[in-house]
Parts: structure tokens; sequence; C-alpha cells
């Protein structure tokens, strides 16, 4: 059983992974982003629990989703709202940045139906994949920390787009590498993929909004996209410890009191 090899079982899934991403390079617009979600959606359900057996061995949905913390949503609203105000303060952050250069348009065009389709596909399944399979898989390899880096480390790389690195896609994978830490927090943290999918979610639909600044100096507006973002994401984790943690001291004194 594939399980039982955690190594070669991380390089099958990220591997697959990026291989599917070639369905939405098909001609058409909603079309390959339909057929990617789909696809992904059968490899992550079906594919992944039921023939590979990953991350833990040949189980059921409900124990696999377990597994891989895609159960349980509980608490729900404490869930969704660590979600929605995460993505708020990262997309707050890109937005304050873009307005002090001054060249920032509000263009709702960039929100169109196909993103809202890519958006929905990088939201659920890049957690699944990342902050749900291959992150178990590192953990029964590596140290907490060290499964925690590494996961981080290759959900950047597989945004890499050219092996001809720039100083300003260093940065961008950075960045992303930070994002993804925070993703690893908020789940561990919370011990659900759901607020992280939200995040997601909302962050990649509507950050291309946020982000549309034409003409305005390139490495004024990086400069400030990066530092602003780059605090929104620590302030985003202080903010997922104070919750988290506010919440459980409430039910514990629930608890207690009706002890």
């Amino acid at each position: 059983m594939l399980a039982r090899y955690p190594r070669p079982a991380i390089v099958l899934t990220a591997v697959t992974y990026l291989l599917l991403g070639y369905l939405e390079a098909l001609p058409g617009t909603i079309i390959p982003s339909l057929l990617y979600f789909f696809a992904l959606a059968i490899l992550a359900l079906y594919l992944m629990p039921r023939v590979l057996g990953l991350p833990n061995g040949r189980k059921s949905l409900r124990d696999y989703c377990r597994d891989i913390r895609l159960l349980p949503v509980k608490p729900l609203g404490r869930n969704v709202l660590i979600g929605l105000l995460m993505a708020a303060l990262t997309l707050s952050g890109i937005l304050l940045a873009s307005l002090l250069t001054r060249h920032f348009i509000l263009d709702w065009s960039t929100v169109h139906a196909s993103r809202l389709i890519k958006g929905l596909t990088r939201g659920i399944w890049e957690e699944v994949f990342f902050r749900g399979i291959i992150l178990v898989l590192f953990m029964r390899v590596f140290s907490k920390r060290k499964a925690i880096f590494f996961s981080s480390f290759l959900f950047a790389m597989v945004h890499l787009r050219s092996i001809a690195l720039t100083l300003e896609m260093i940065v961008d994978l950075v960045s992303i590498f930070f994002m993804g830490l925070l993703f690893i927090y908020i789940v561990l943290k919370t011990g659900s993929l759901l607020p992280a999918i939200v995040f997601h979610y909302v962050h990649d639909i509507f950050v291309l909004l946020v982000q549309n600044t034409p003409g305005a100096d390139k490495v004024l507006a990086t400069t400030f996209l990066y530092s602003f973002l780059w605090i929104a994401l620590v302030i985003g984790a202080v903010l997922t410890k104070y919750i988290v943690e506010r919440g459980s001291m409430k039910e514990s004194k629930i608890l207690i009191s009706q002890t």
C-alpha cells in the first residue's frame, strides 16, 4: 500500500496535482476550469482514500476526511468567521498598498465567472491536498516543525511558473510560503480545513480587484504590496490564536458551571 511509503506518496500527490492543472490550459474559459475542479474532486474524494489509500491507508470517506481535517467543520460559525476575517485582513492590506500608489482603479471585471470557479478550485482543493493529505504525510516522516516548513515550501514551489527566477518572483514565492504557513497555523489551531478554505477562496476571488494599479511605479507598488500583506499575515496569526483560545476558555467555563 502506498501509505507505507510517505516520501514517494508526497511526490506522487504533488506531481498529480500539477499535471491535472494542464486541464485549465485547454481552449475555453468556463469548461476547462470546471474540468479541473471535478478532476481534483475525484482524485481527492475517491482515488486518494479508496484506491491509493492516502494518507493513512484505505478508509471510508468519513474517516479519510477526519484524517485530513476536512471533518469536523464545527464550530461552524467560528471557523467561517476566522476564514472571512483572514481574507478581509489580507485583502485590506493589499488594498491599502494599492491606494498608497495613487494609481488604484476599482475594476469589477476582474471578478469574472471563470475566476469564481478557479477560486473555488484553489480554495477547496489546494487546502485538501497541501494542508490535508500532504501535510499528514509530511508529519509521518518529519517532526511537526519540519513538516510545516516542507509543506509550505512545496506549496510555494508548485506556484513557480518559470525556471528563470527574478527578484520579484522570488519575493512572490516567499510571500506564498508565508501564506502557506498561516494556512497551516489556522488548520492546526482550529483542527479544521474549513477556515483555511474560506480564507483561500475569498482571497483568491478578490485579490486582483484590490491589486489593480495600472501605471504605478513597479518597485514602489511591489514594496507596498508585500510589506502590507506580510503585516496582515502576522496580525492574522495573532487573531486566530486569540479567537480559538478565547473560545476554548468559554467552553471550559461552561463545562465547569454544568458540573
